[in-house]
Order: structure tokens, then C-alpha cells, then sequence
């Protein structure tokens, strides 16, 4: 009894945390999308478990749902063991290290207020800018559309850094339209098999936060690149929340991307 108790009691503790990061991601205007409302979905299915698990167990319904009640545990196990794995995968997969002679960079957006850049998107800017500076024969893609809450599209903005910062306007190139991870690596692509001086058979360089490398490598590869990780760093206040959206933007990425 007592072992029941604990974990429905860690149910209902998941359940109401999966649906309180729902709530504030659509809260800062991170997009209504399903890597943002399946930690809500999620938590609302452990919060009625842990709630009515007991239910489920009294004399009154027998043994009437004991498959339904195995299904569910048999899930919660495999939510907990693909979570550990994958976020696994998150945490060793960050950095590499960077081959000589790279010649494209491509820089991830990550939302704007208004036409600011919000301190997760200066951070990977900022961090191109100086490897840009470092390697004149390196162009760059900077690719992000415009989201809720964003005056322009987000590949304008870091552009409009990257040339403050002295990279010449020839060494950058906008894609303005993406809208997911998936989106910027399927648009970097068809500009960049525009450029005569493009080399698909080299290896591109990644910018994008610490977190957010696993999936973005993944897509890369789906999308004929070959990807080195340029990590960026997320404040610890922050990684509980961008973890756990991460793992459900994984599986979404897994199953559905393209």
C-alpha cells in the first residue's frame, strides 16, 4: 500500500508539473505547437492517475479494469525509461570538436521580443559572431521566421547583429521563413544549394543552445548536412523547464519531422 501510495503521489507531482510548464511556455509566447502542449496532455494523464489510481483499485470495480490498469503502468514505464535515454542523448551530445577549414555556419533562431533579441538567441548570435571573426573565409546562414510577438523575422535580427559586429554583409545569408528546427535546415538547404561556393560533402557548423543539439543534429543529418555542435550555455534556473519540453520535442521530431 504504501509503495502505491508513493507513486501515485509522484503522478500527481509529474502530472502538475508537465501541465504548469505547458502553461508558461504558452505564457512567454513560445507557440502553440506539440512540443510545447504534450508536457500539458502528458501531466493531465498522470494527474488523473495519481488522482483516481485508488479509484481504479477499489472492491467496487474488482477486476474488471486490471488490463486497463496494466496498460497504464506498462506506458508509465516506457515514459520514464524513453525519458532517461533520451535525456541522456541531450546531455552527451552537445559539443564537438570543430575540423579545420569549416566553411558554413548555420545559426538557429530562438525568438525575439519585438525586434530585440531575446538573451537565448544573443547568446548563439554572439557566439557566431566571434567564431565569424576568427574565420573570414566563413560564410553564414542565420535562419528564423517571424513568431508571435516578433516585429521581424527573426534571421533579420541576427543579421542586423551579425553586421553591427563587422561581418560583411556578403558573408550572411538570411532565411526569414522557418518557423521549427525542422523548418531551418529545410530552408538553410535550398539557399545554400543556391551558393556556388557551398561544398554539401563538408562538414557545417551548429549554433544553437546546449539543450536544443541533439534534436538539431538529428535534423541536420535528415537534411543532407554534415553537423559539428557549437554549444551555446542555458542558465540553470531555466534547464528544468527547456529539458523536459526537450524530450517531447524529440519524440516529435523522431516520429513526424522531415
Amino acid at each position: 500500500m504504501g509503495k502505491r501510495t508513493w507513486s501515485y503521489r509522484l503522478c500527481i507531482i509529474i502530472g502538475i508539473l508537465g501541465i504548469l510548464d505547458t502553461i508558461f511556455v504558452l505564457g512567454m509566447q513560445g507557440g502553440i505547437n506539440l512540443g510545447t502542449v504534450l508536457p500539458g496532455l502528458a501531466g493531465s494523464i498522470l494527474l488523473l492517475w495519481g488522482l483516481g489510481g485508488e479509484w481504479f483499485r477499489g472492491e467496487i470495480l474488482k477486476d474488471r479494469f486490471l488490463l486497463l490498469r496494466r496498460l497504464i503502468m506498462v506506458g508509465l514505464v516506457f515514459l520514464l525509461s524513453s525519458f532517461l535515454i533520451i535525456e541522456g542523448l541531450i546531455l552527451v551530445n552537445t559539443k564537438d570538436p570543430i575540423p579545420e577549414g569549416v566553411e558554413t555556419m548555420i545559426i538557429l533562431g530562438a525568438g525575439l521580443n519585438g525586434d530585440q533579441l531575446s538573451w537565448t538567441l544573443y547568446e548563439r548570435v554572439h557566439k557566431g559572431a566571434e567564431i565569424l571573426k576568427d574565420n573570414p573565409q566563413m560564410k553564414v546562414v542565420v535562419t528564423g521566421g517571424q513568431g508571435p510577438g516578433e516585429w521581424i523575422p527573426e534571421g533579420v535580427a541576427m543579421a542586423t547583429y551579425l553586421l553591427e559586429q563587422g561581418i560583411d554583409e556578403e558573408r550572411i545569408i538570411v532565411e526569414g521563413k522557418a518557423t521549427s528546427t525542422m523548418e531551418n535546415f529545410l530552408y538553410s538547404q535550398e539557399l545554400l544549394v543556391g551558393d556556388s561556393s557551398f561544398n554539401p560533402s563538408k562538414p557545417i557548423l551548429v549554433v544553437t543552445s546546449d539543450f536544443h543539439m541533439f534534436r538539431s543534429k538529428l535534423l541536420a543529418k535528415r537534411h543532407g548536412f554534415y553537423p559539428v555542435s557549437v554549444p551555446c550555455y542555458t542558465p540553470w534556473y531555466i534547464r528544468p523547464n527547456v529539458y523536459l519540453r526537450e524530450y517531447f520535442a524529440v519524440v516529435k521530431s523522431v516520429l513526424f519531422d522531415r
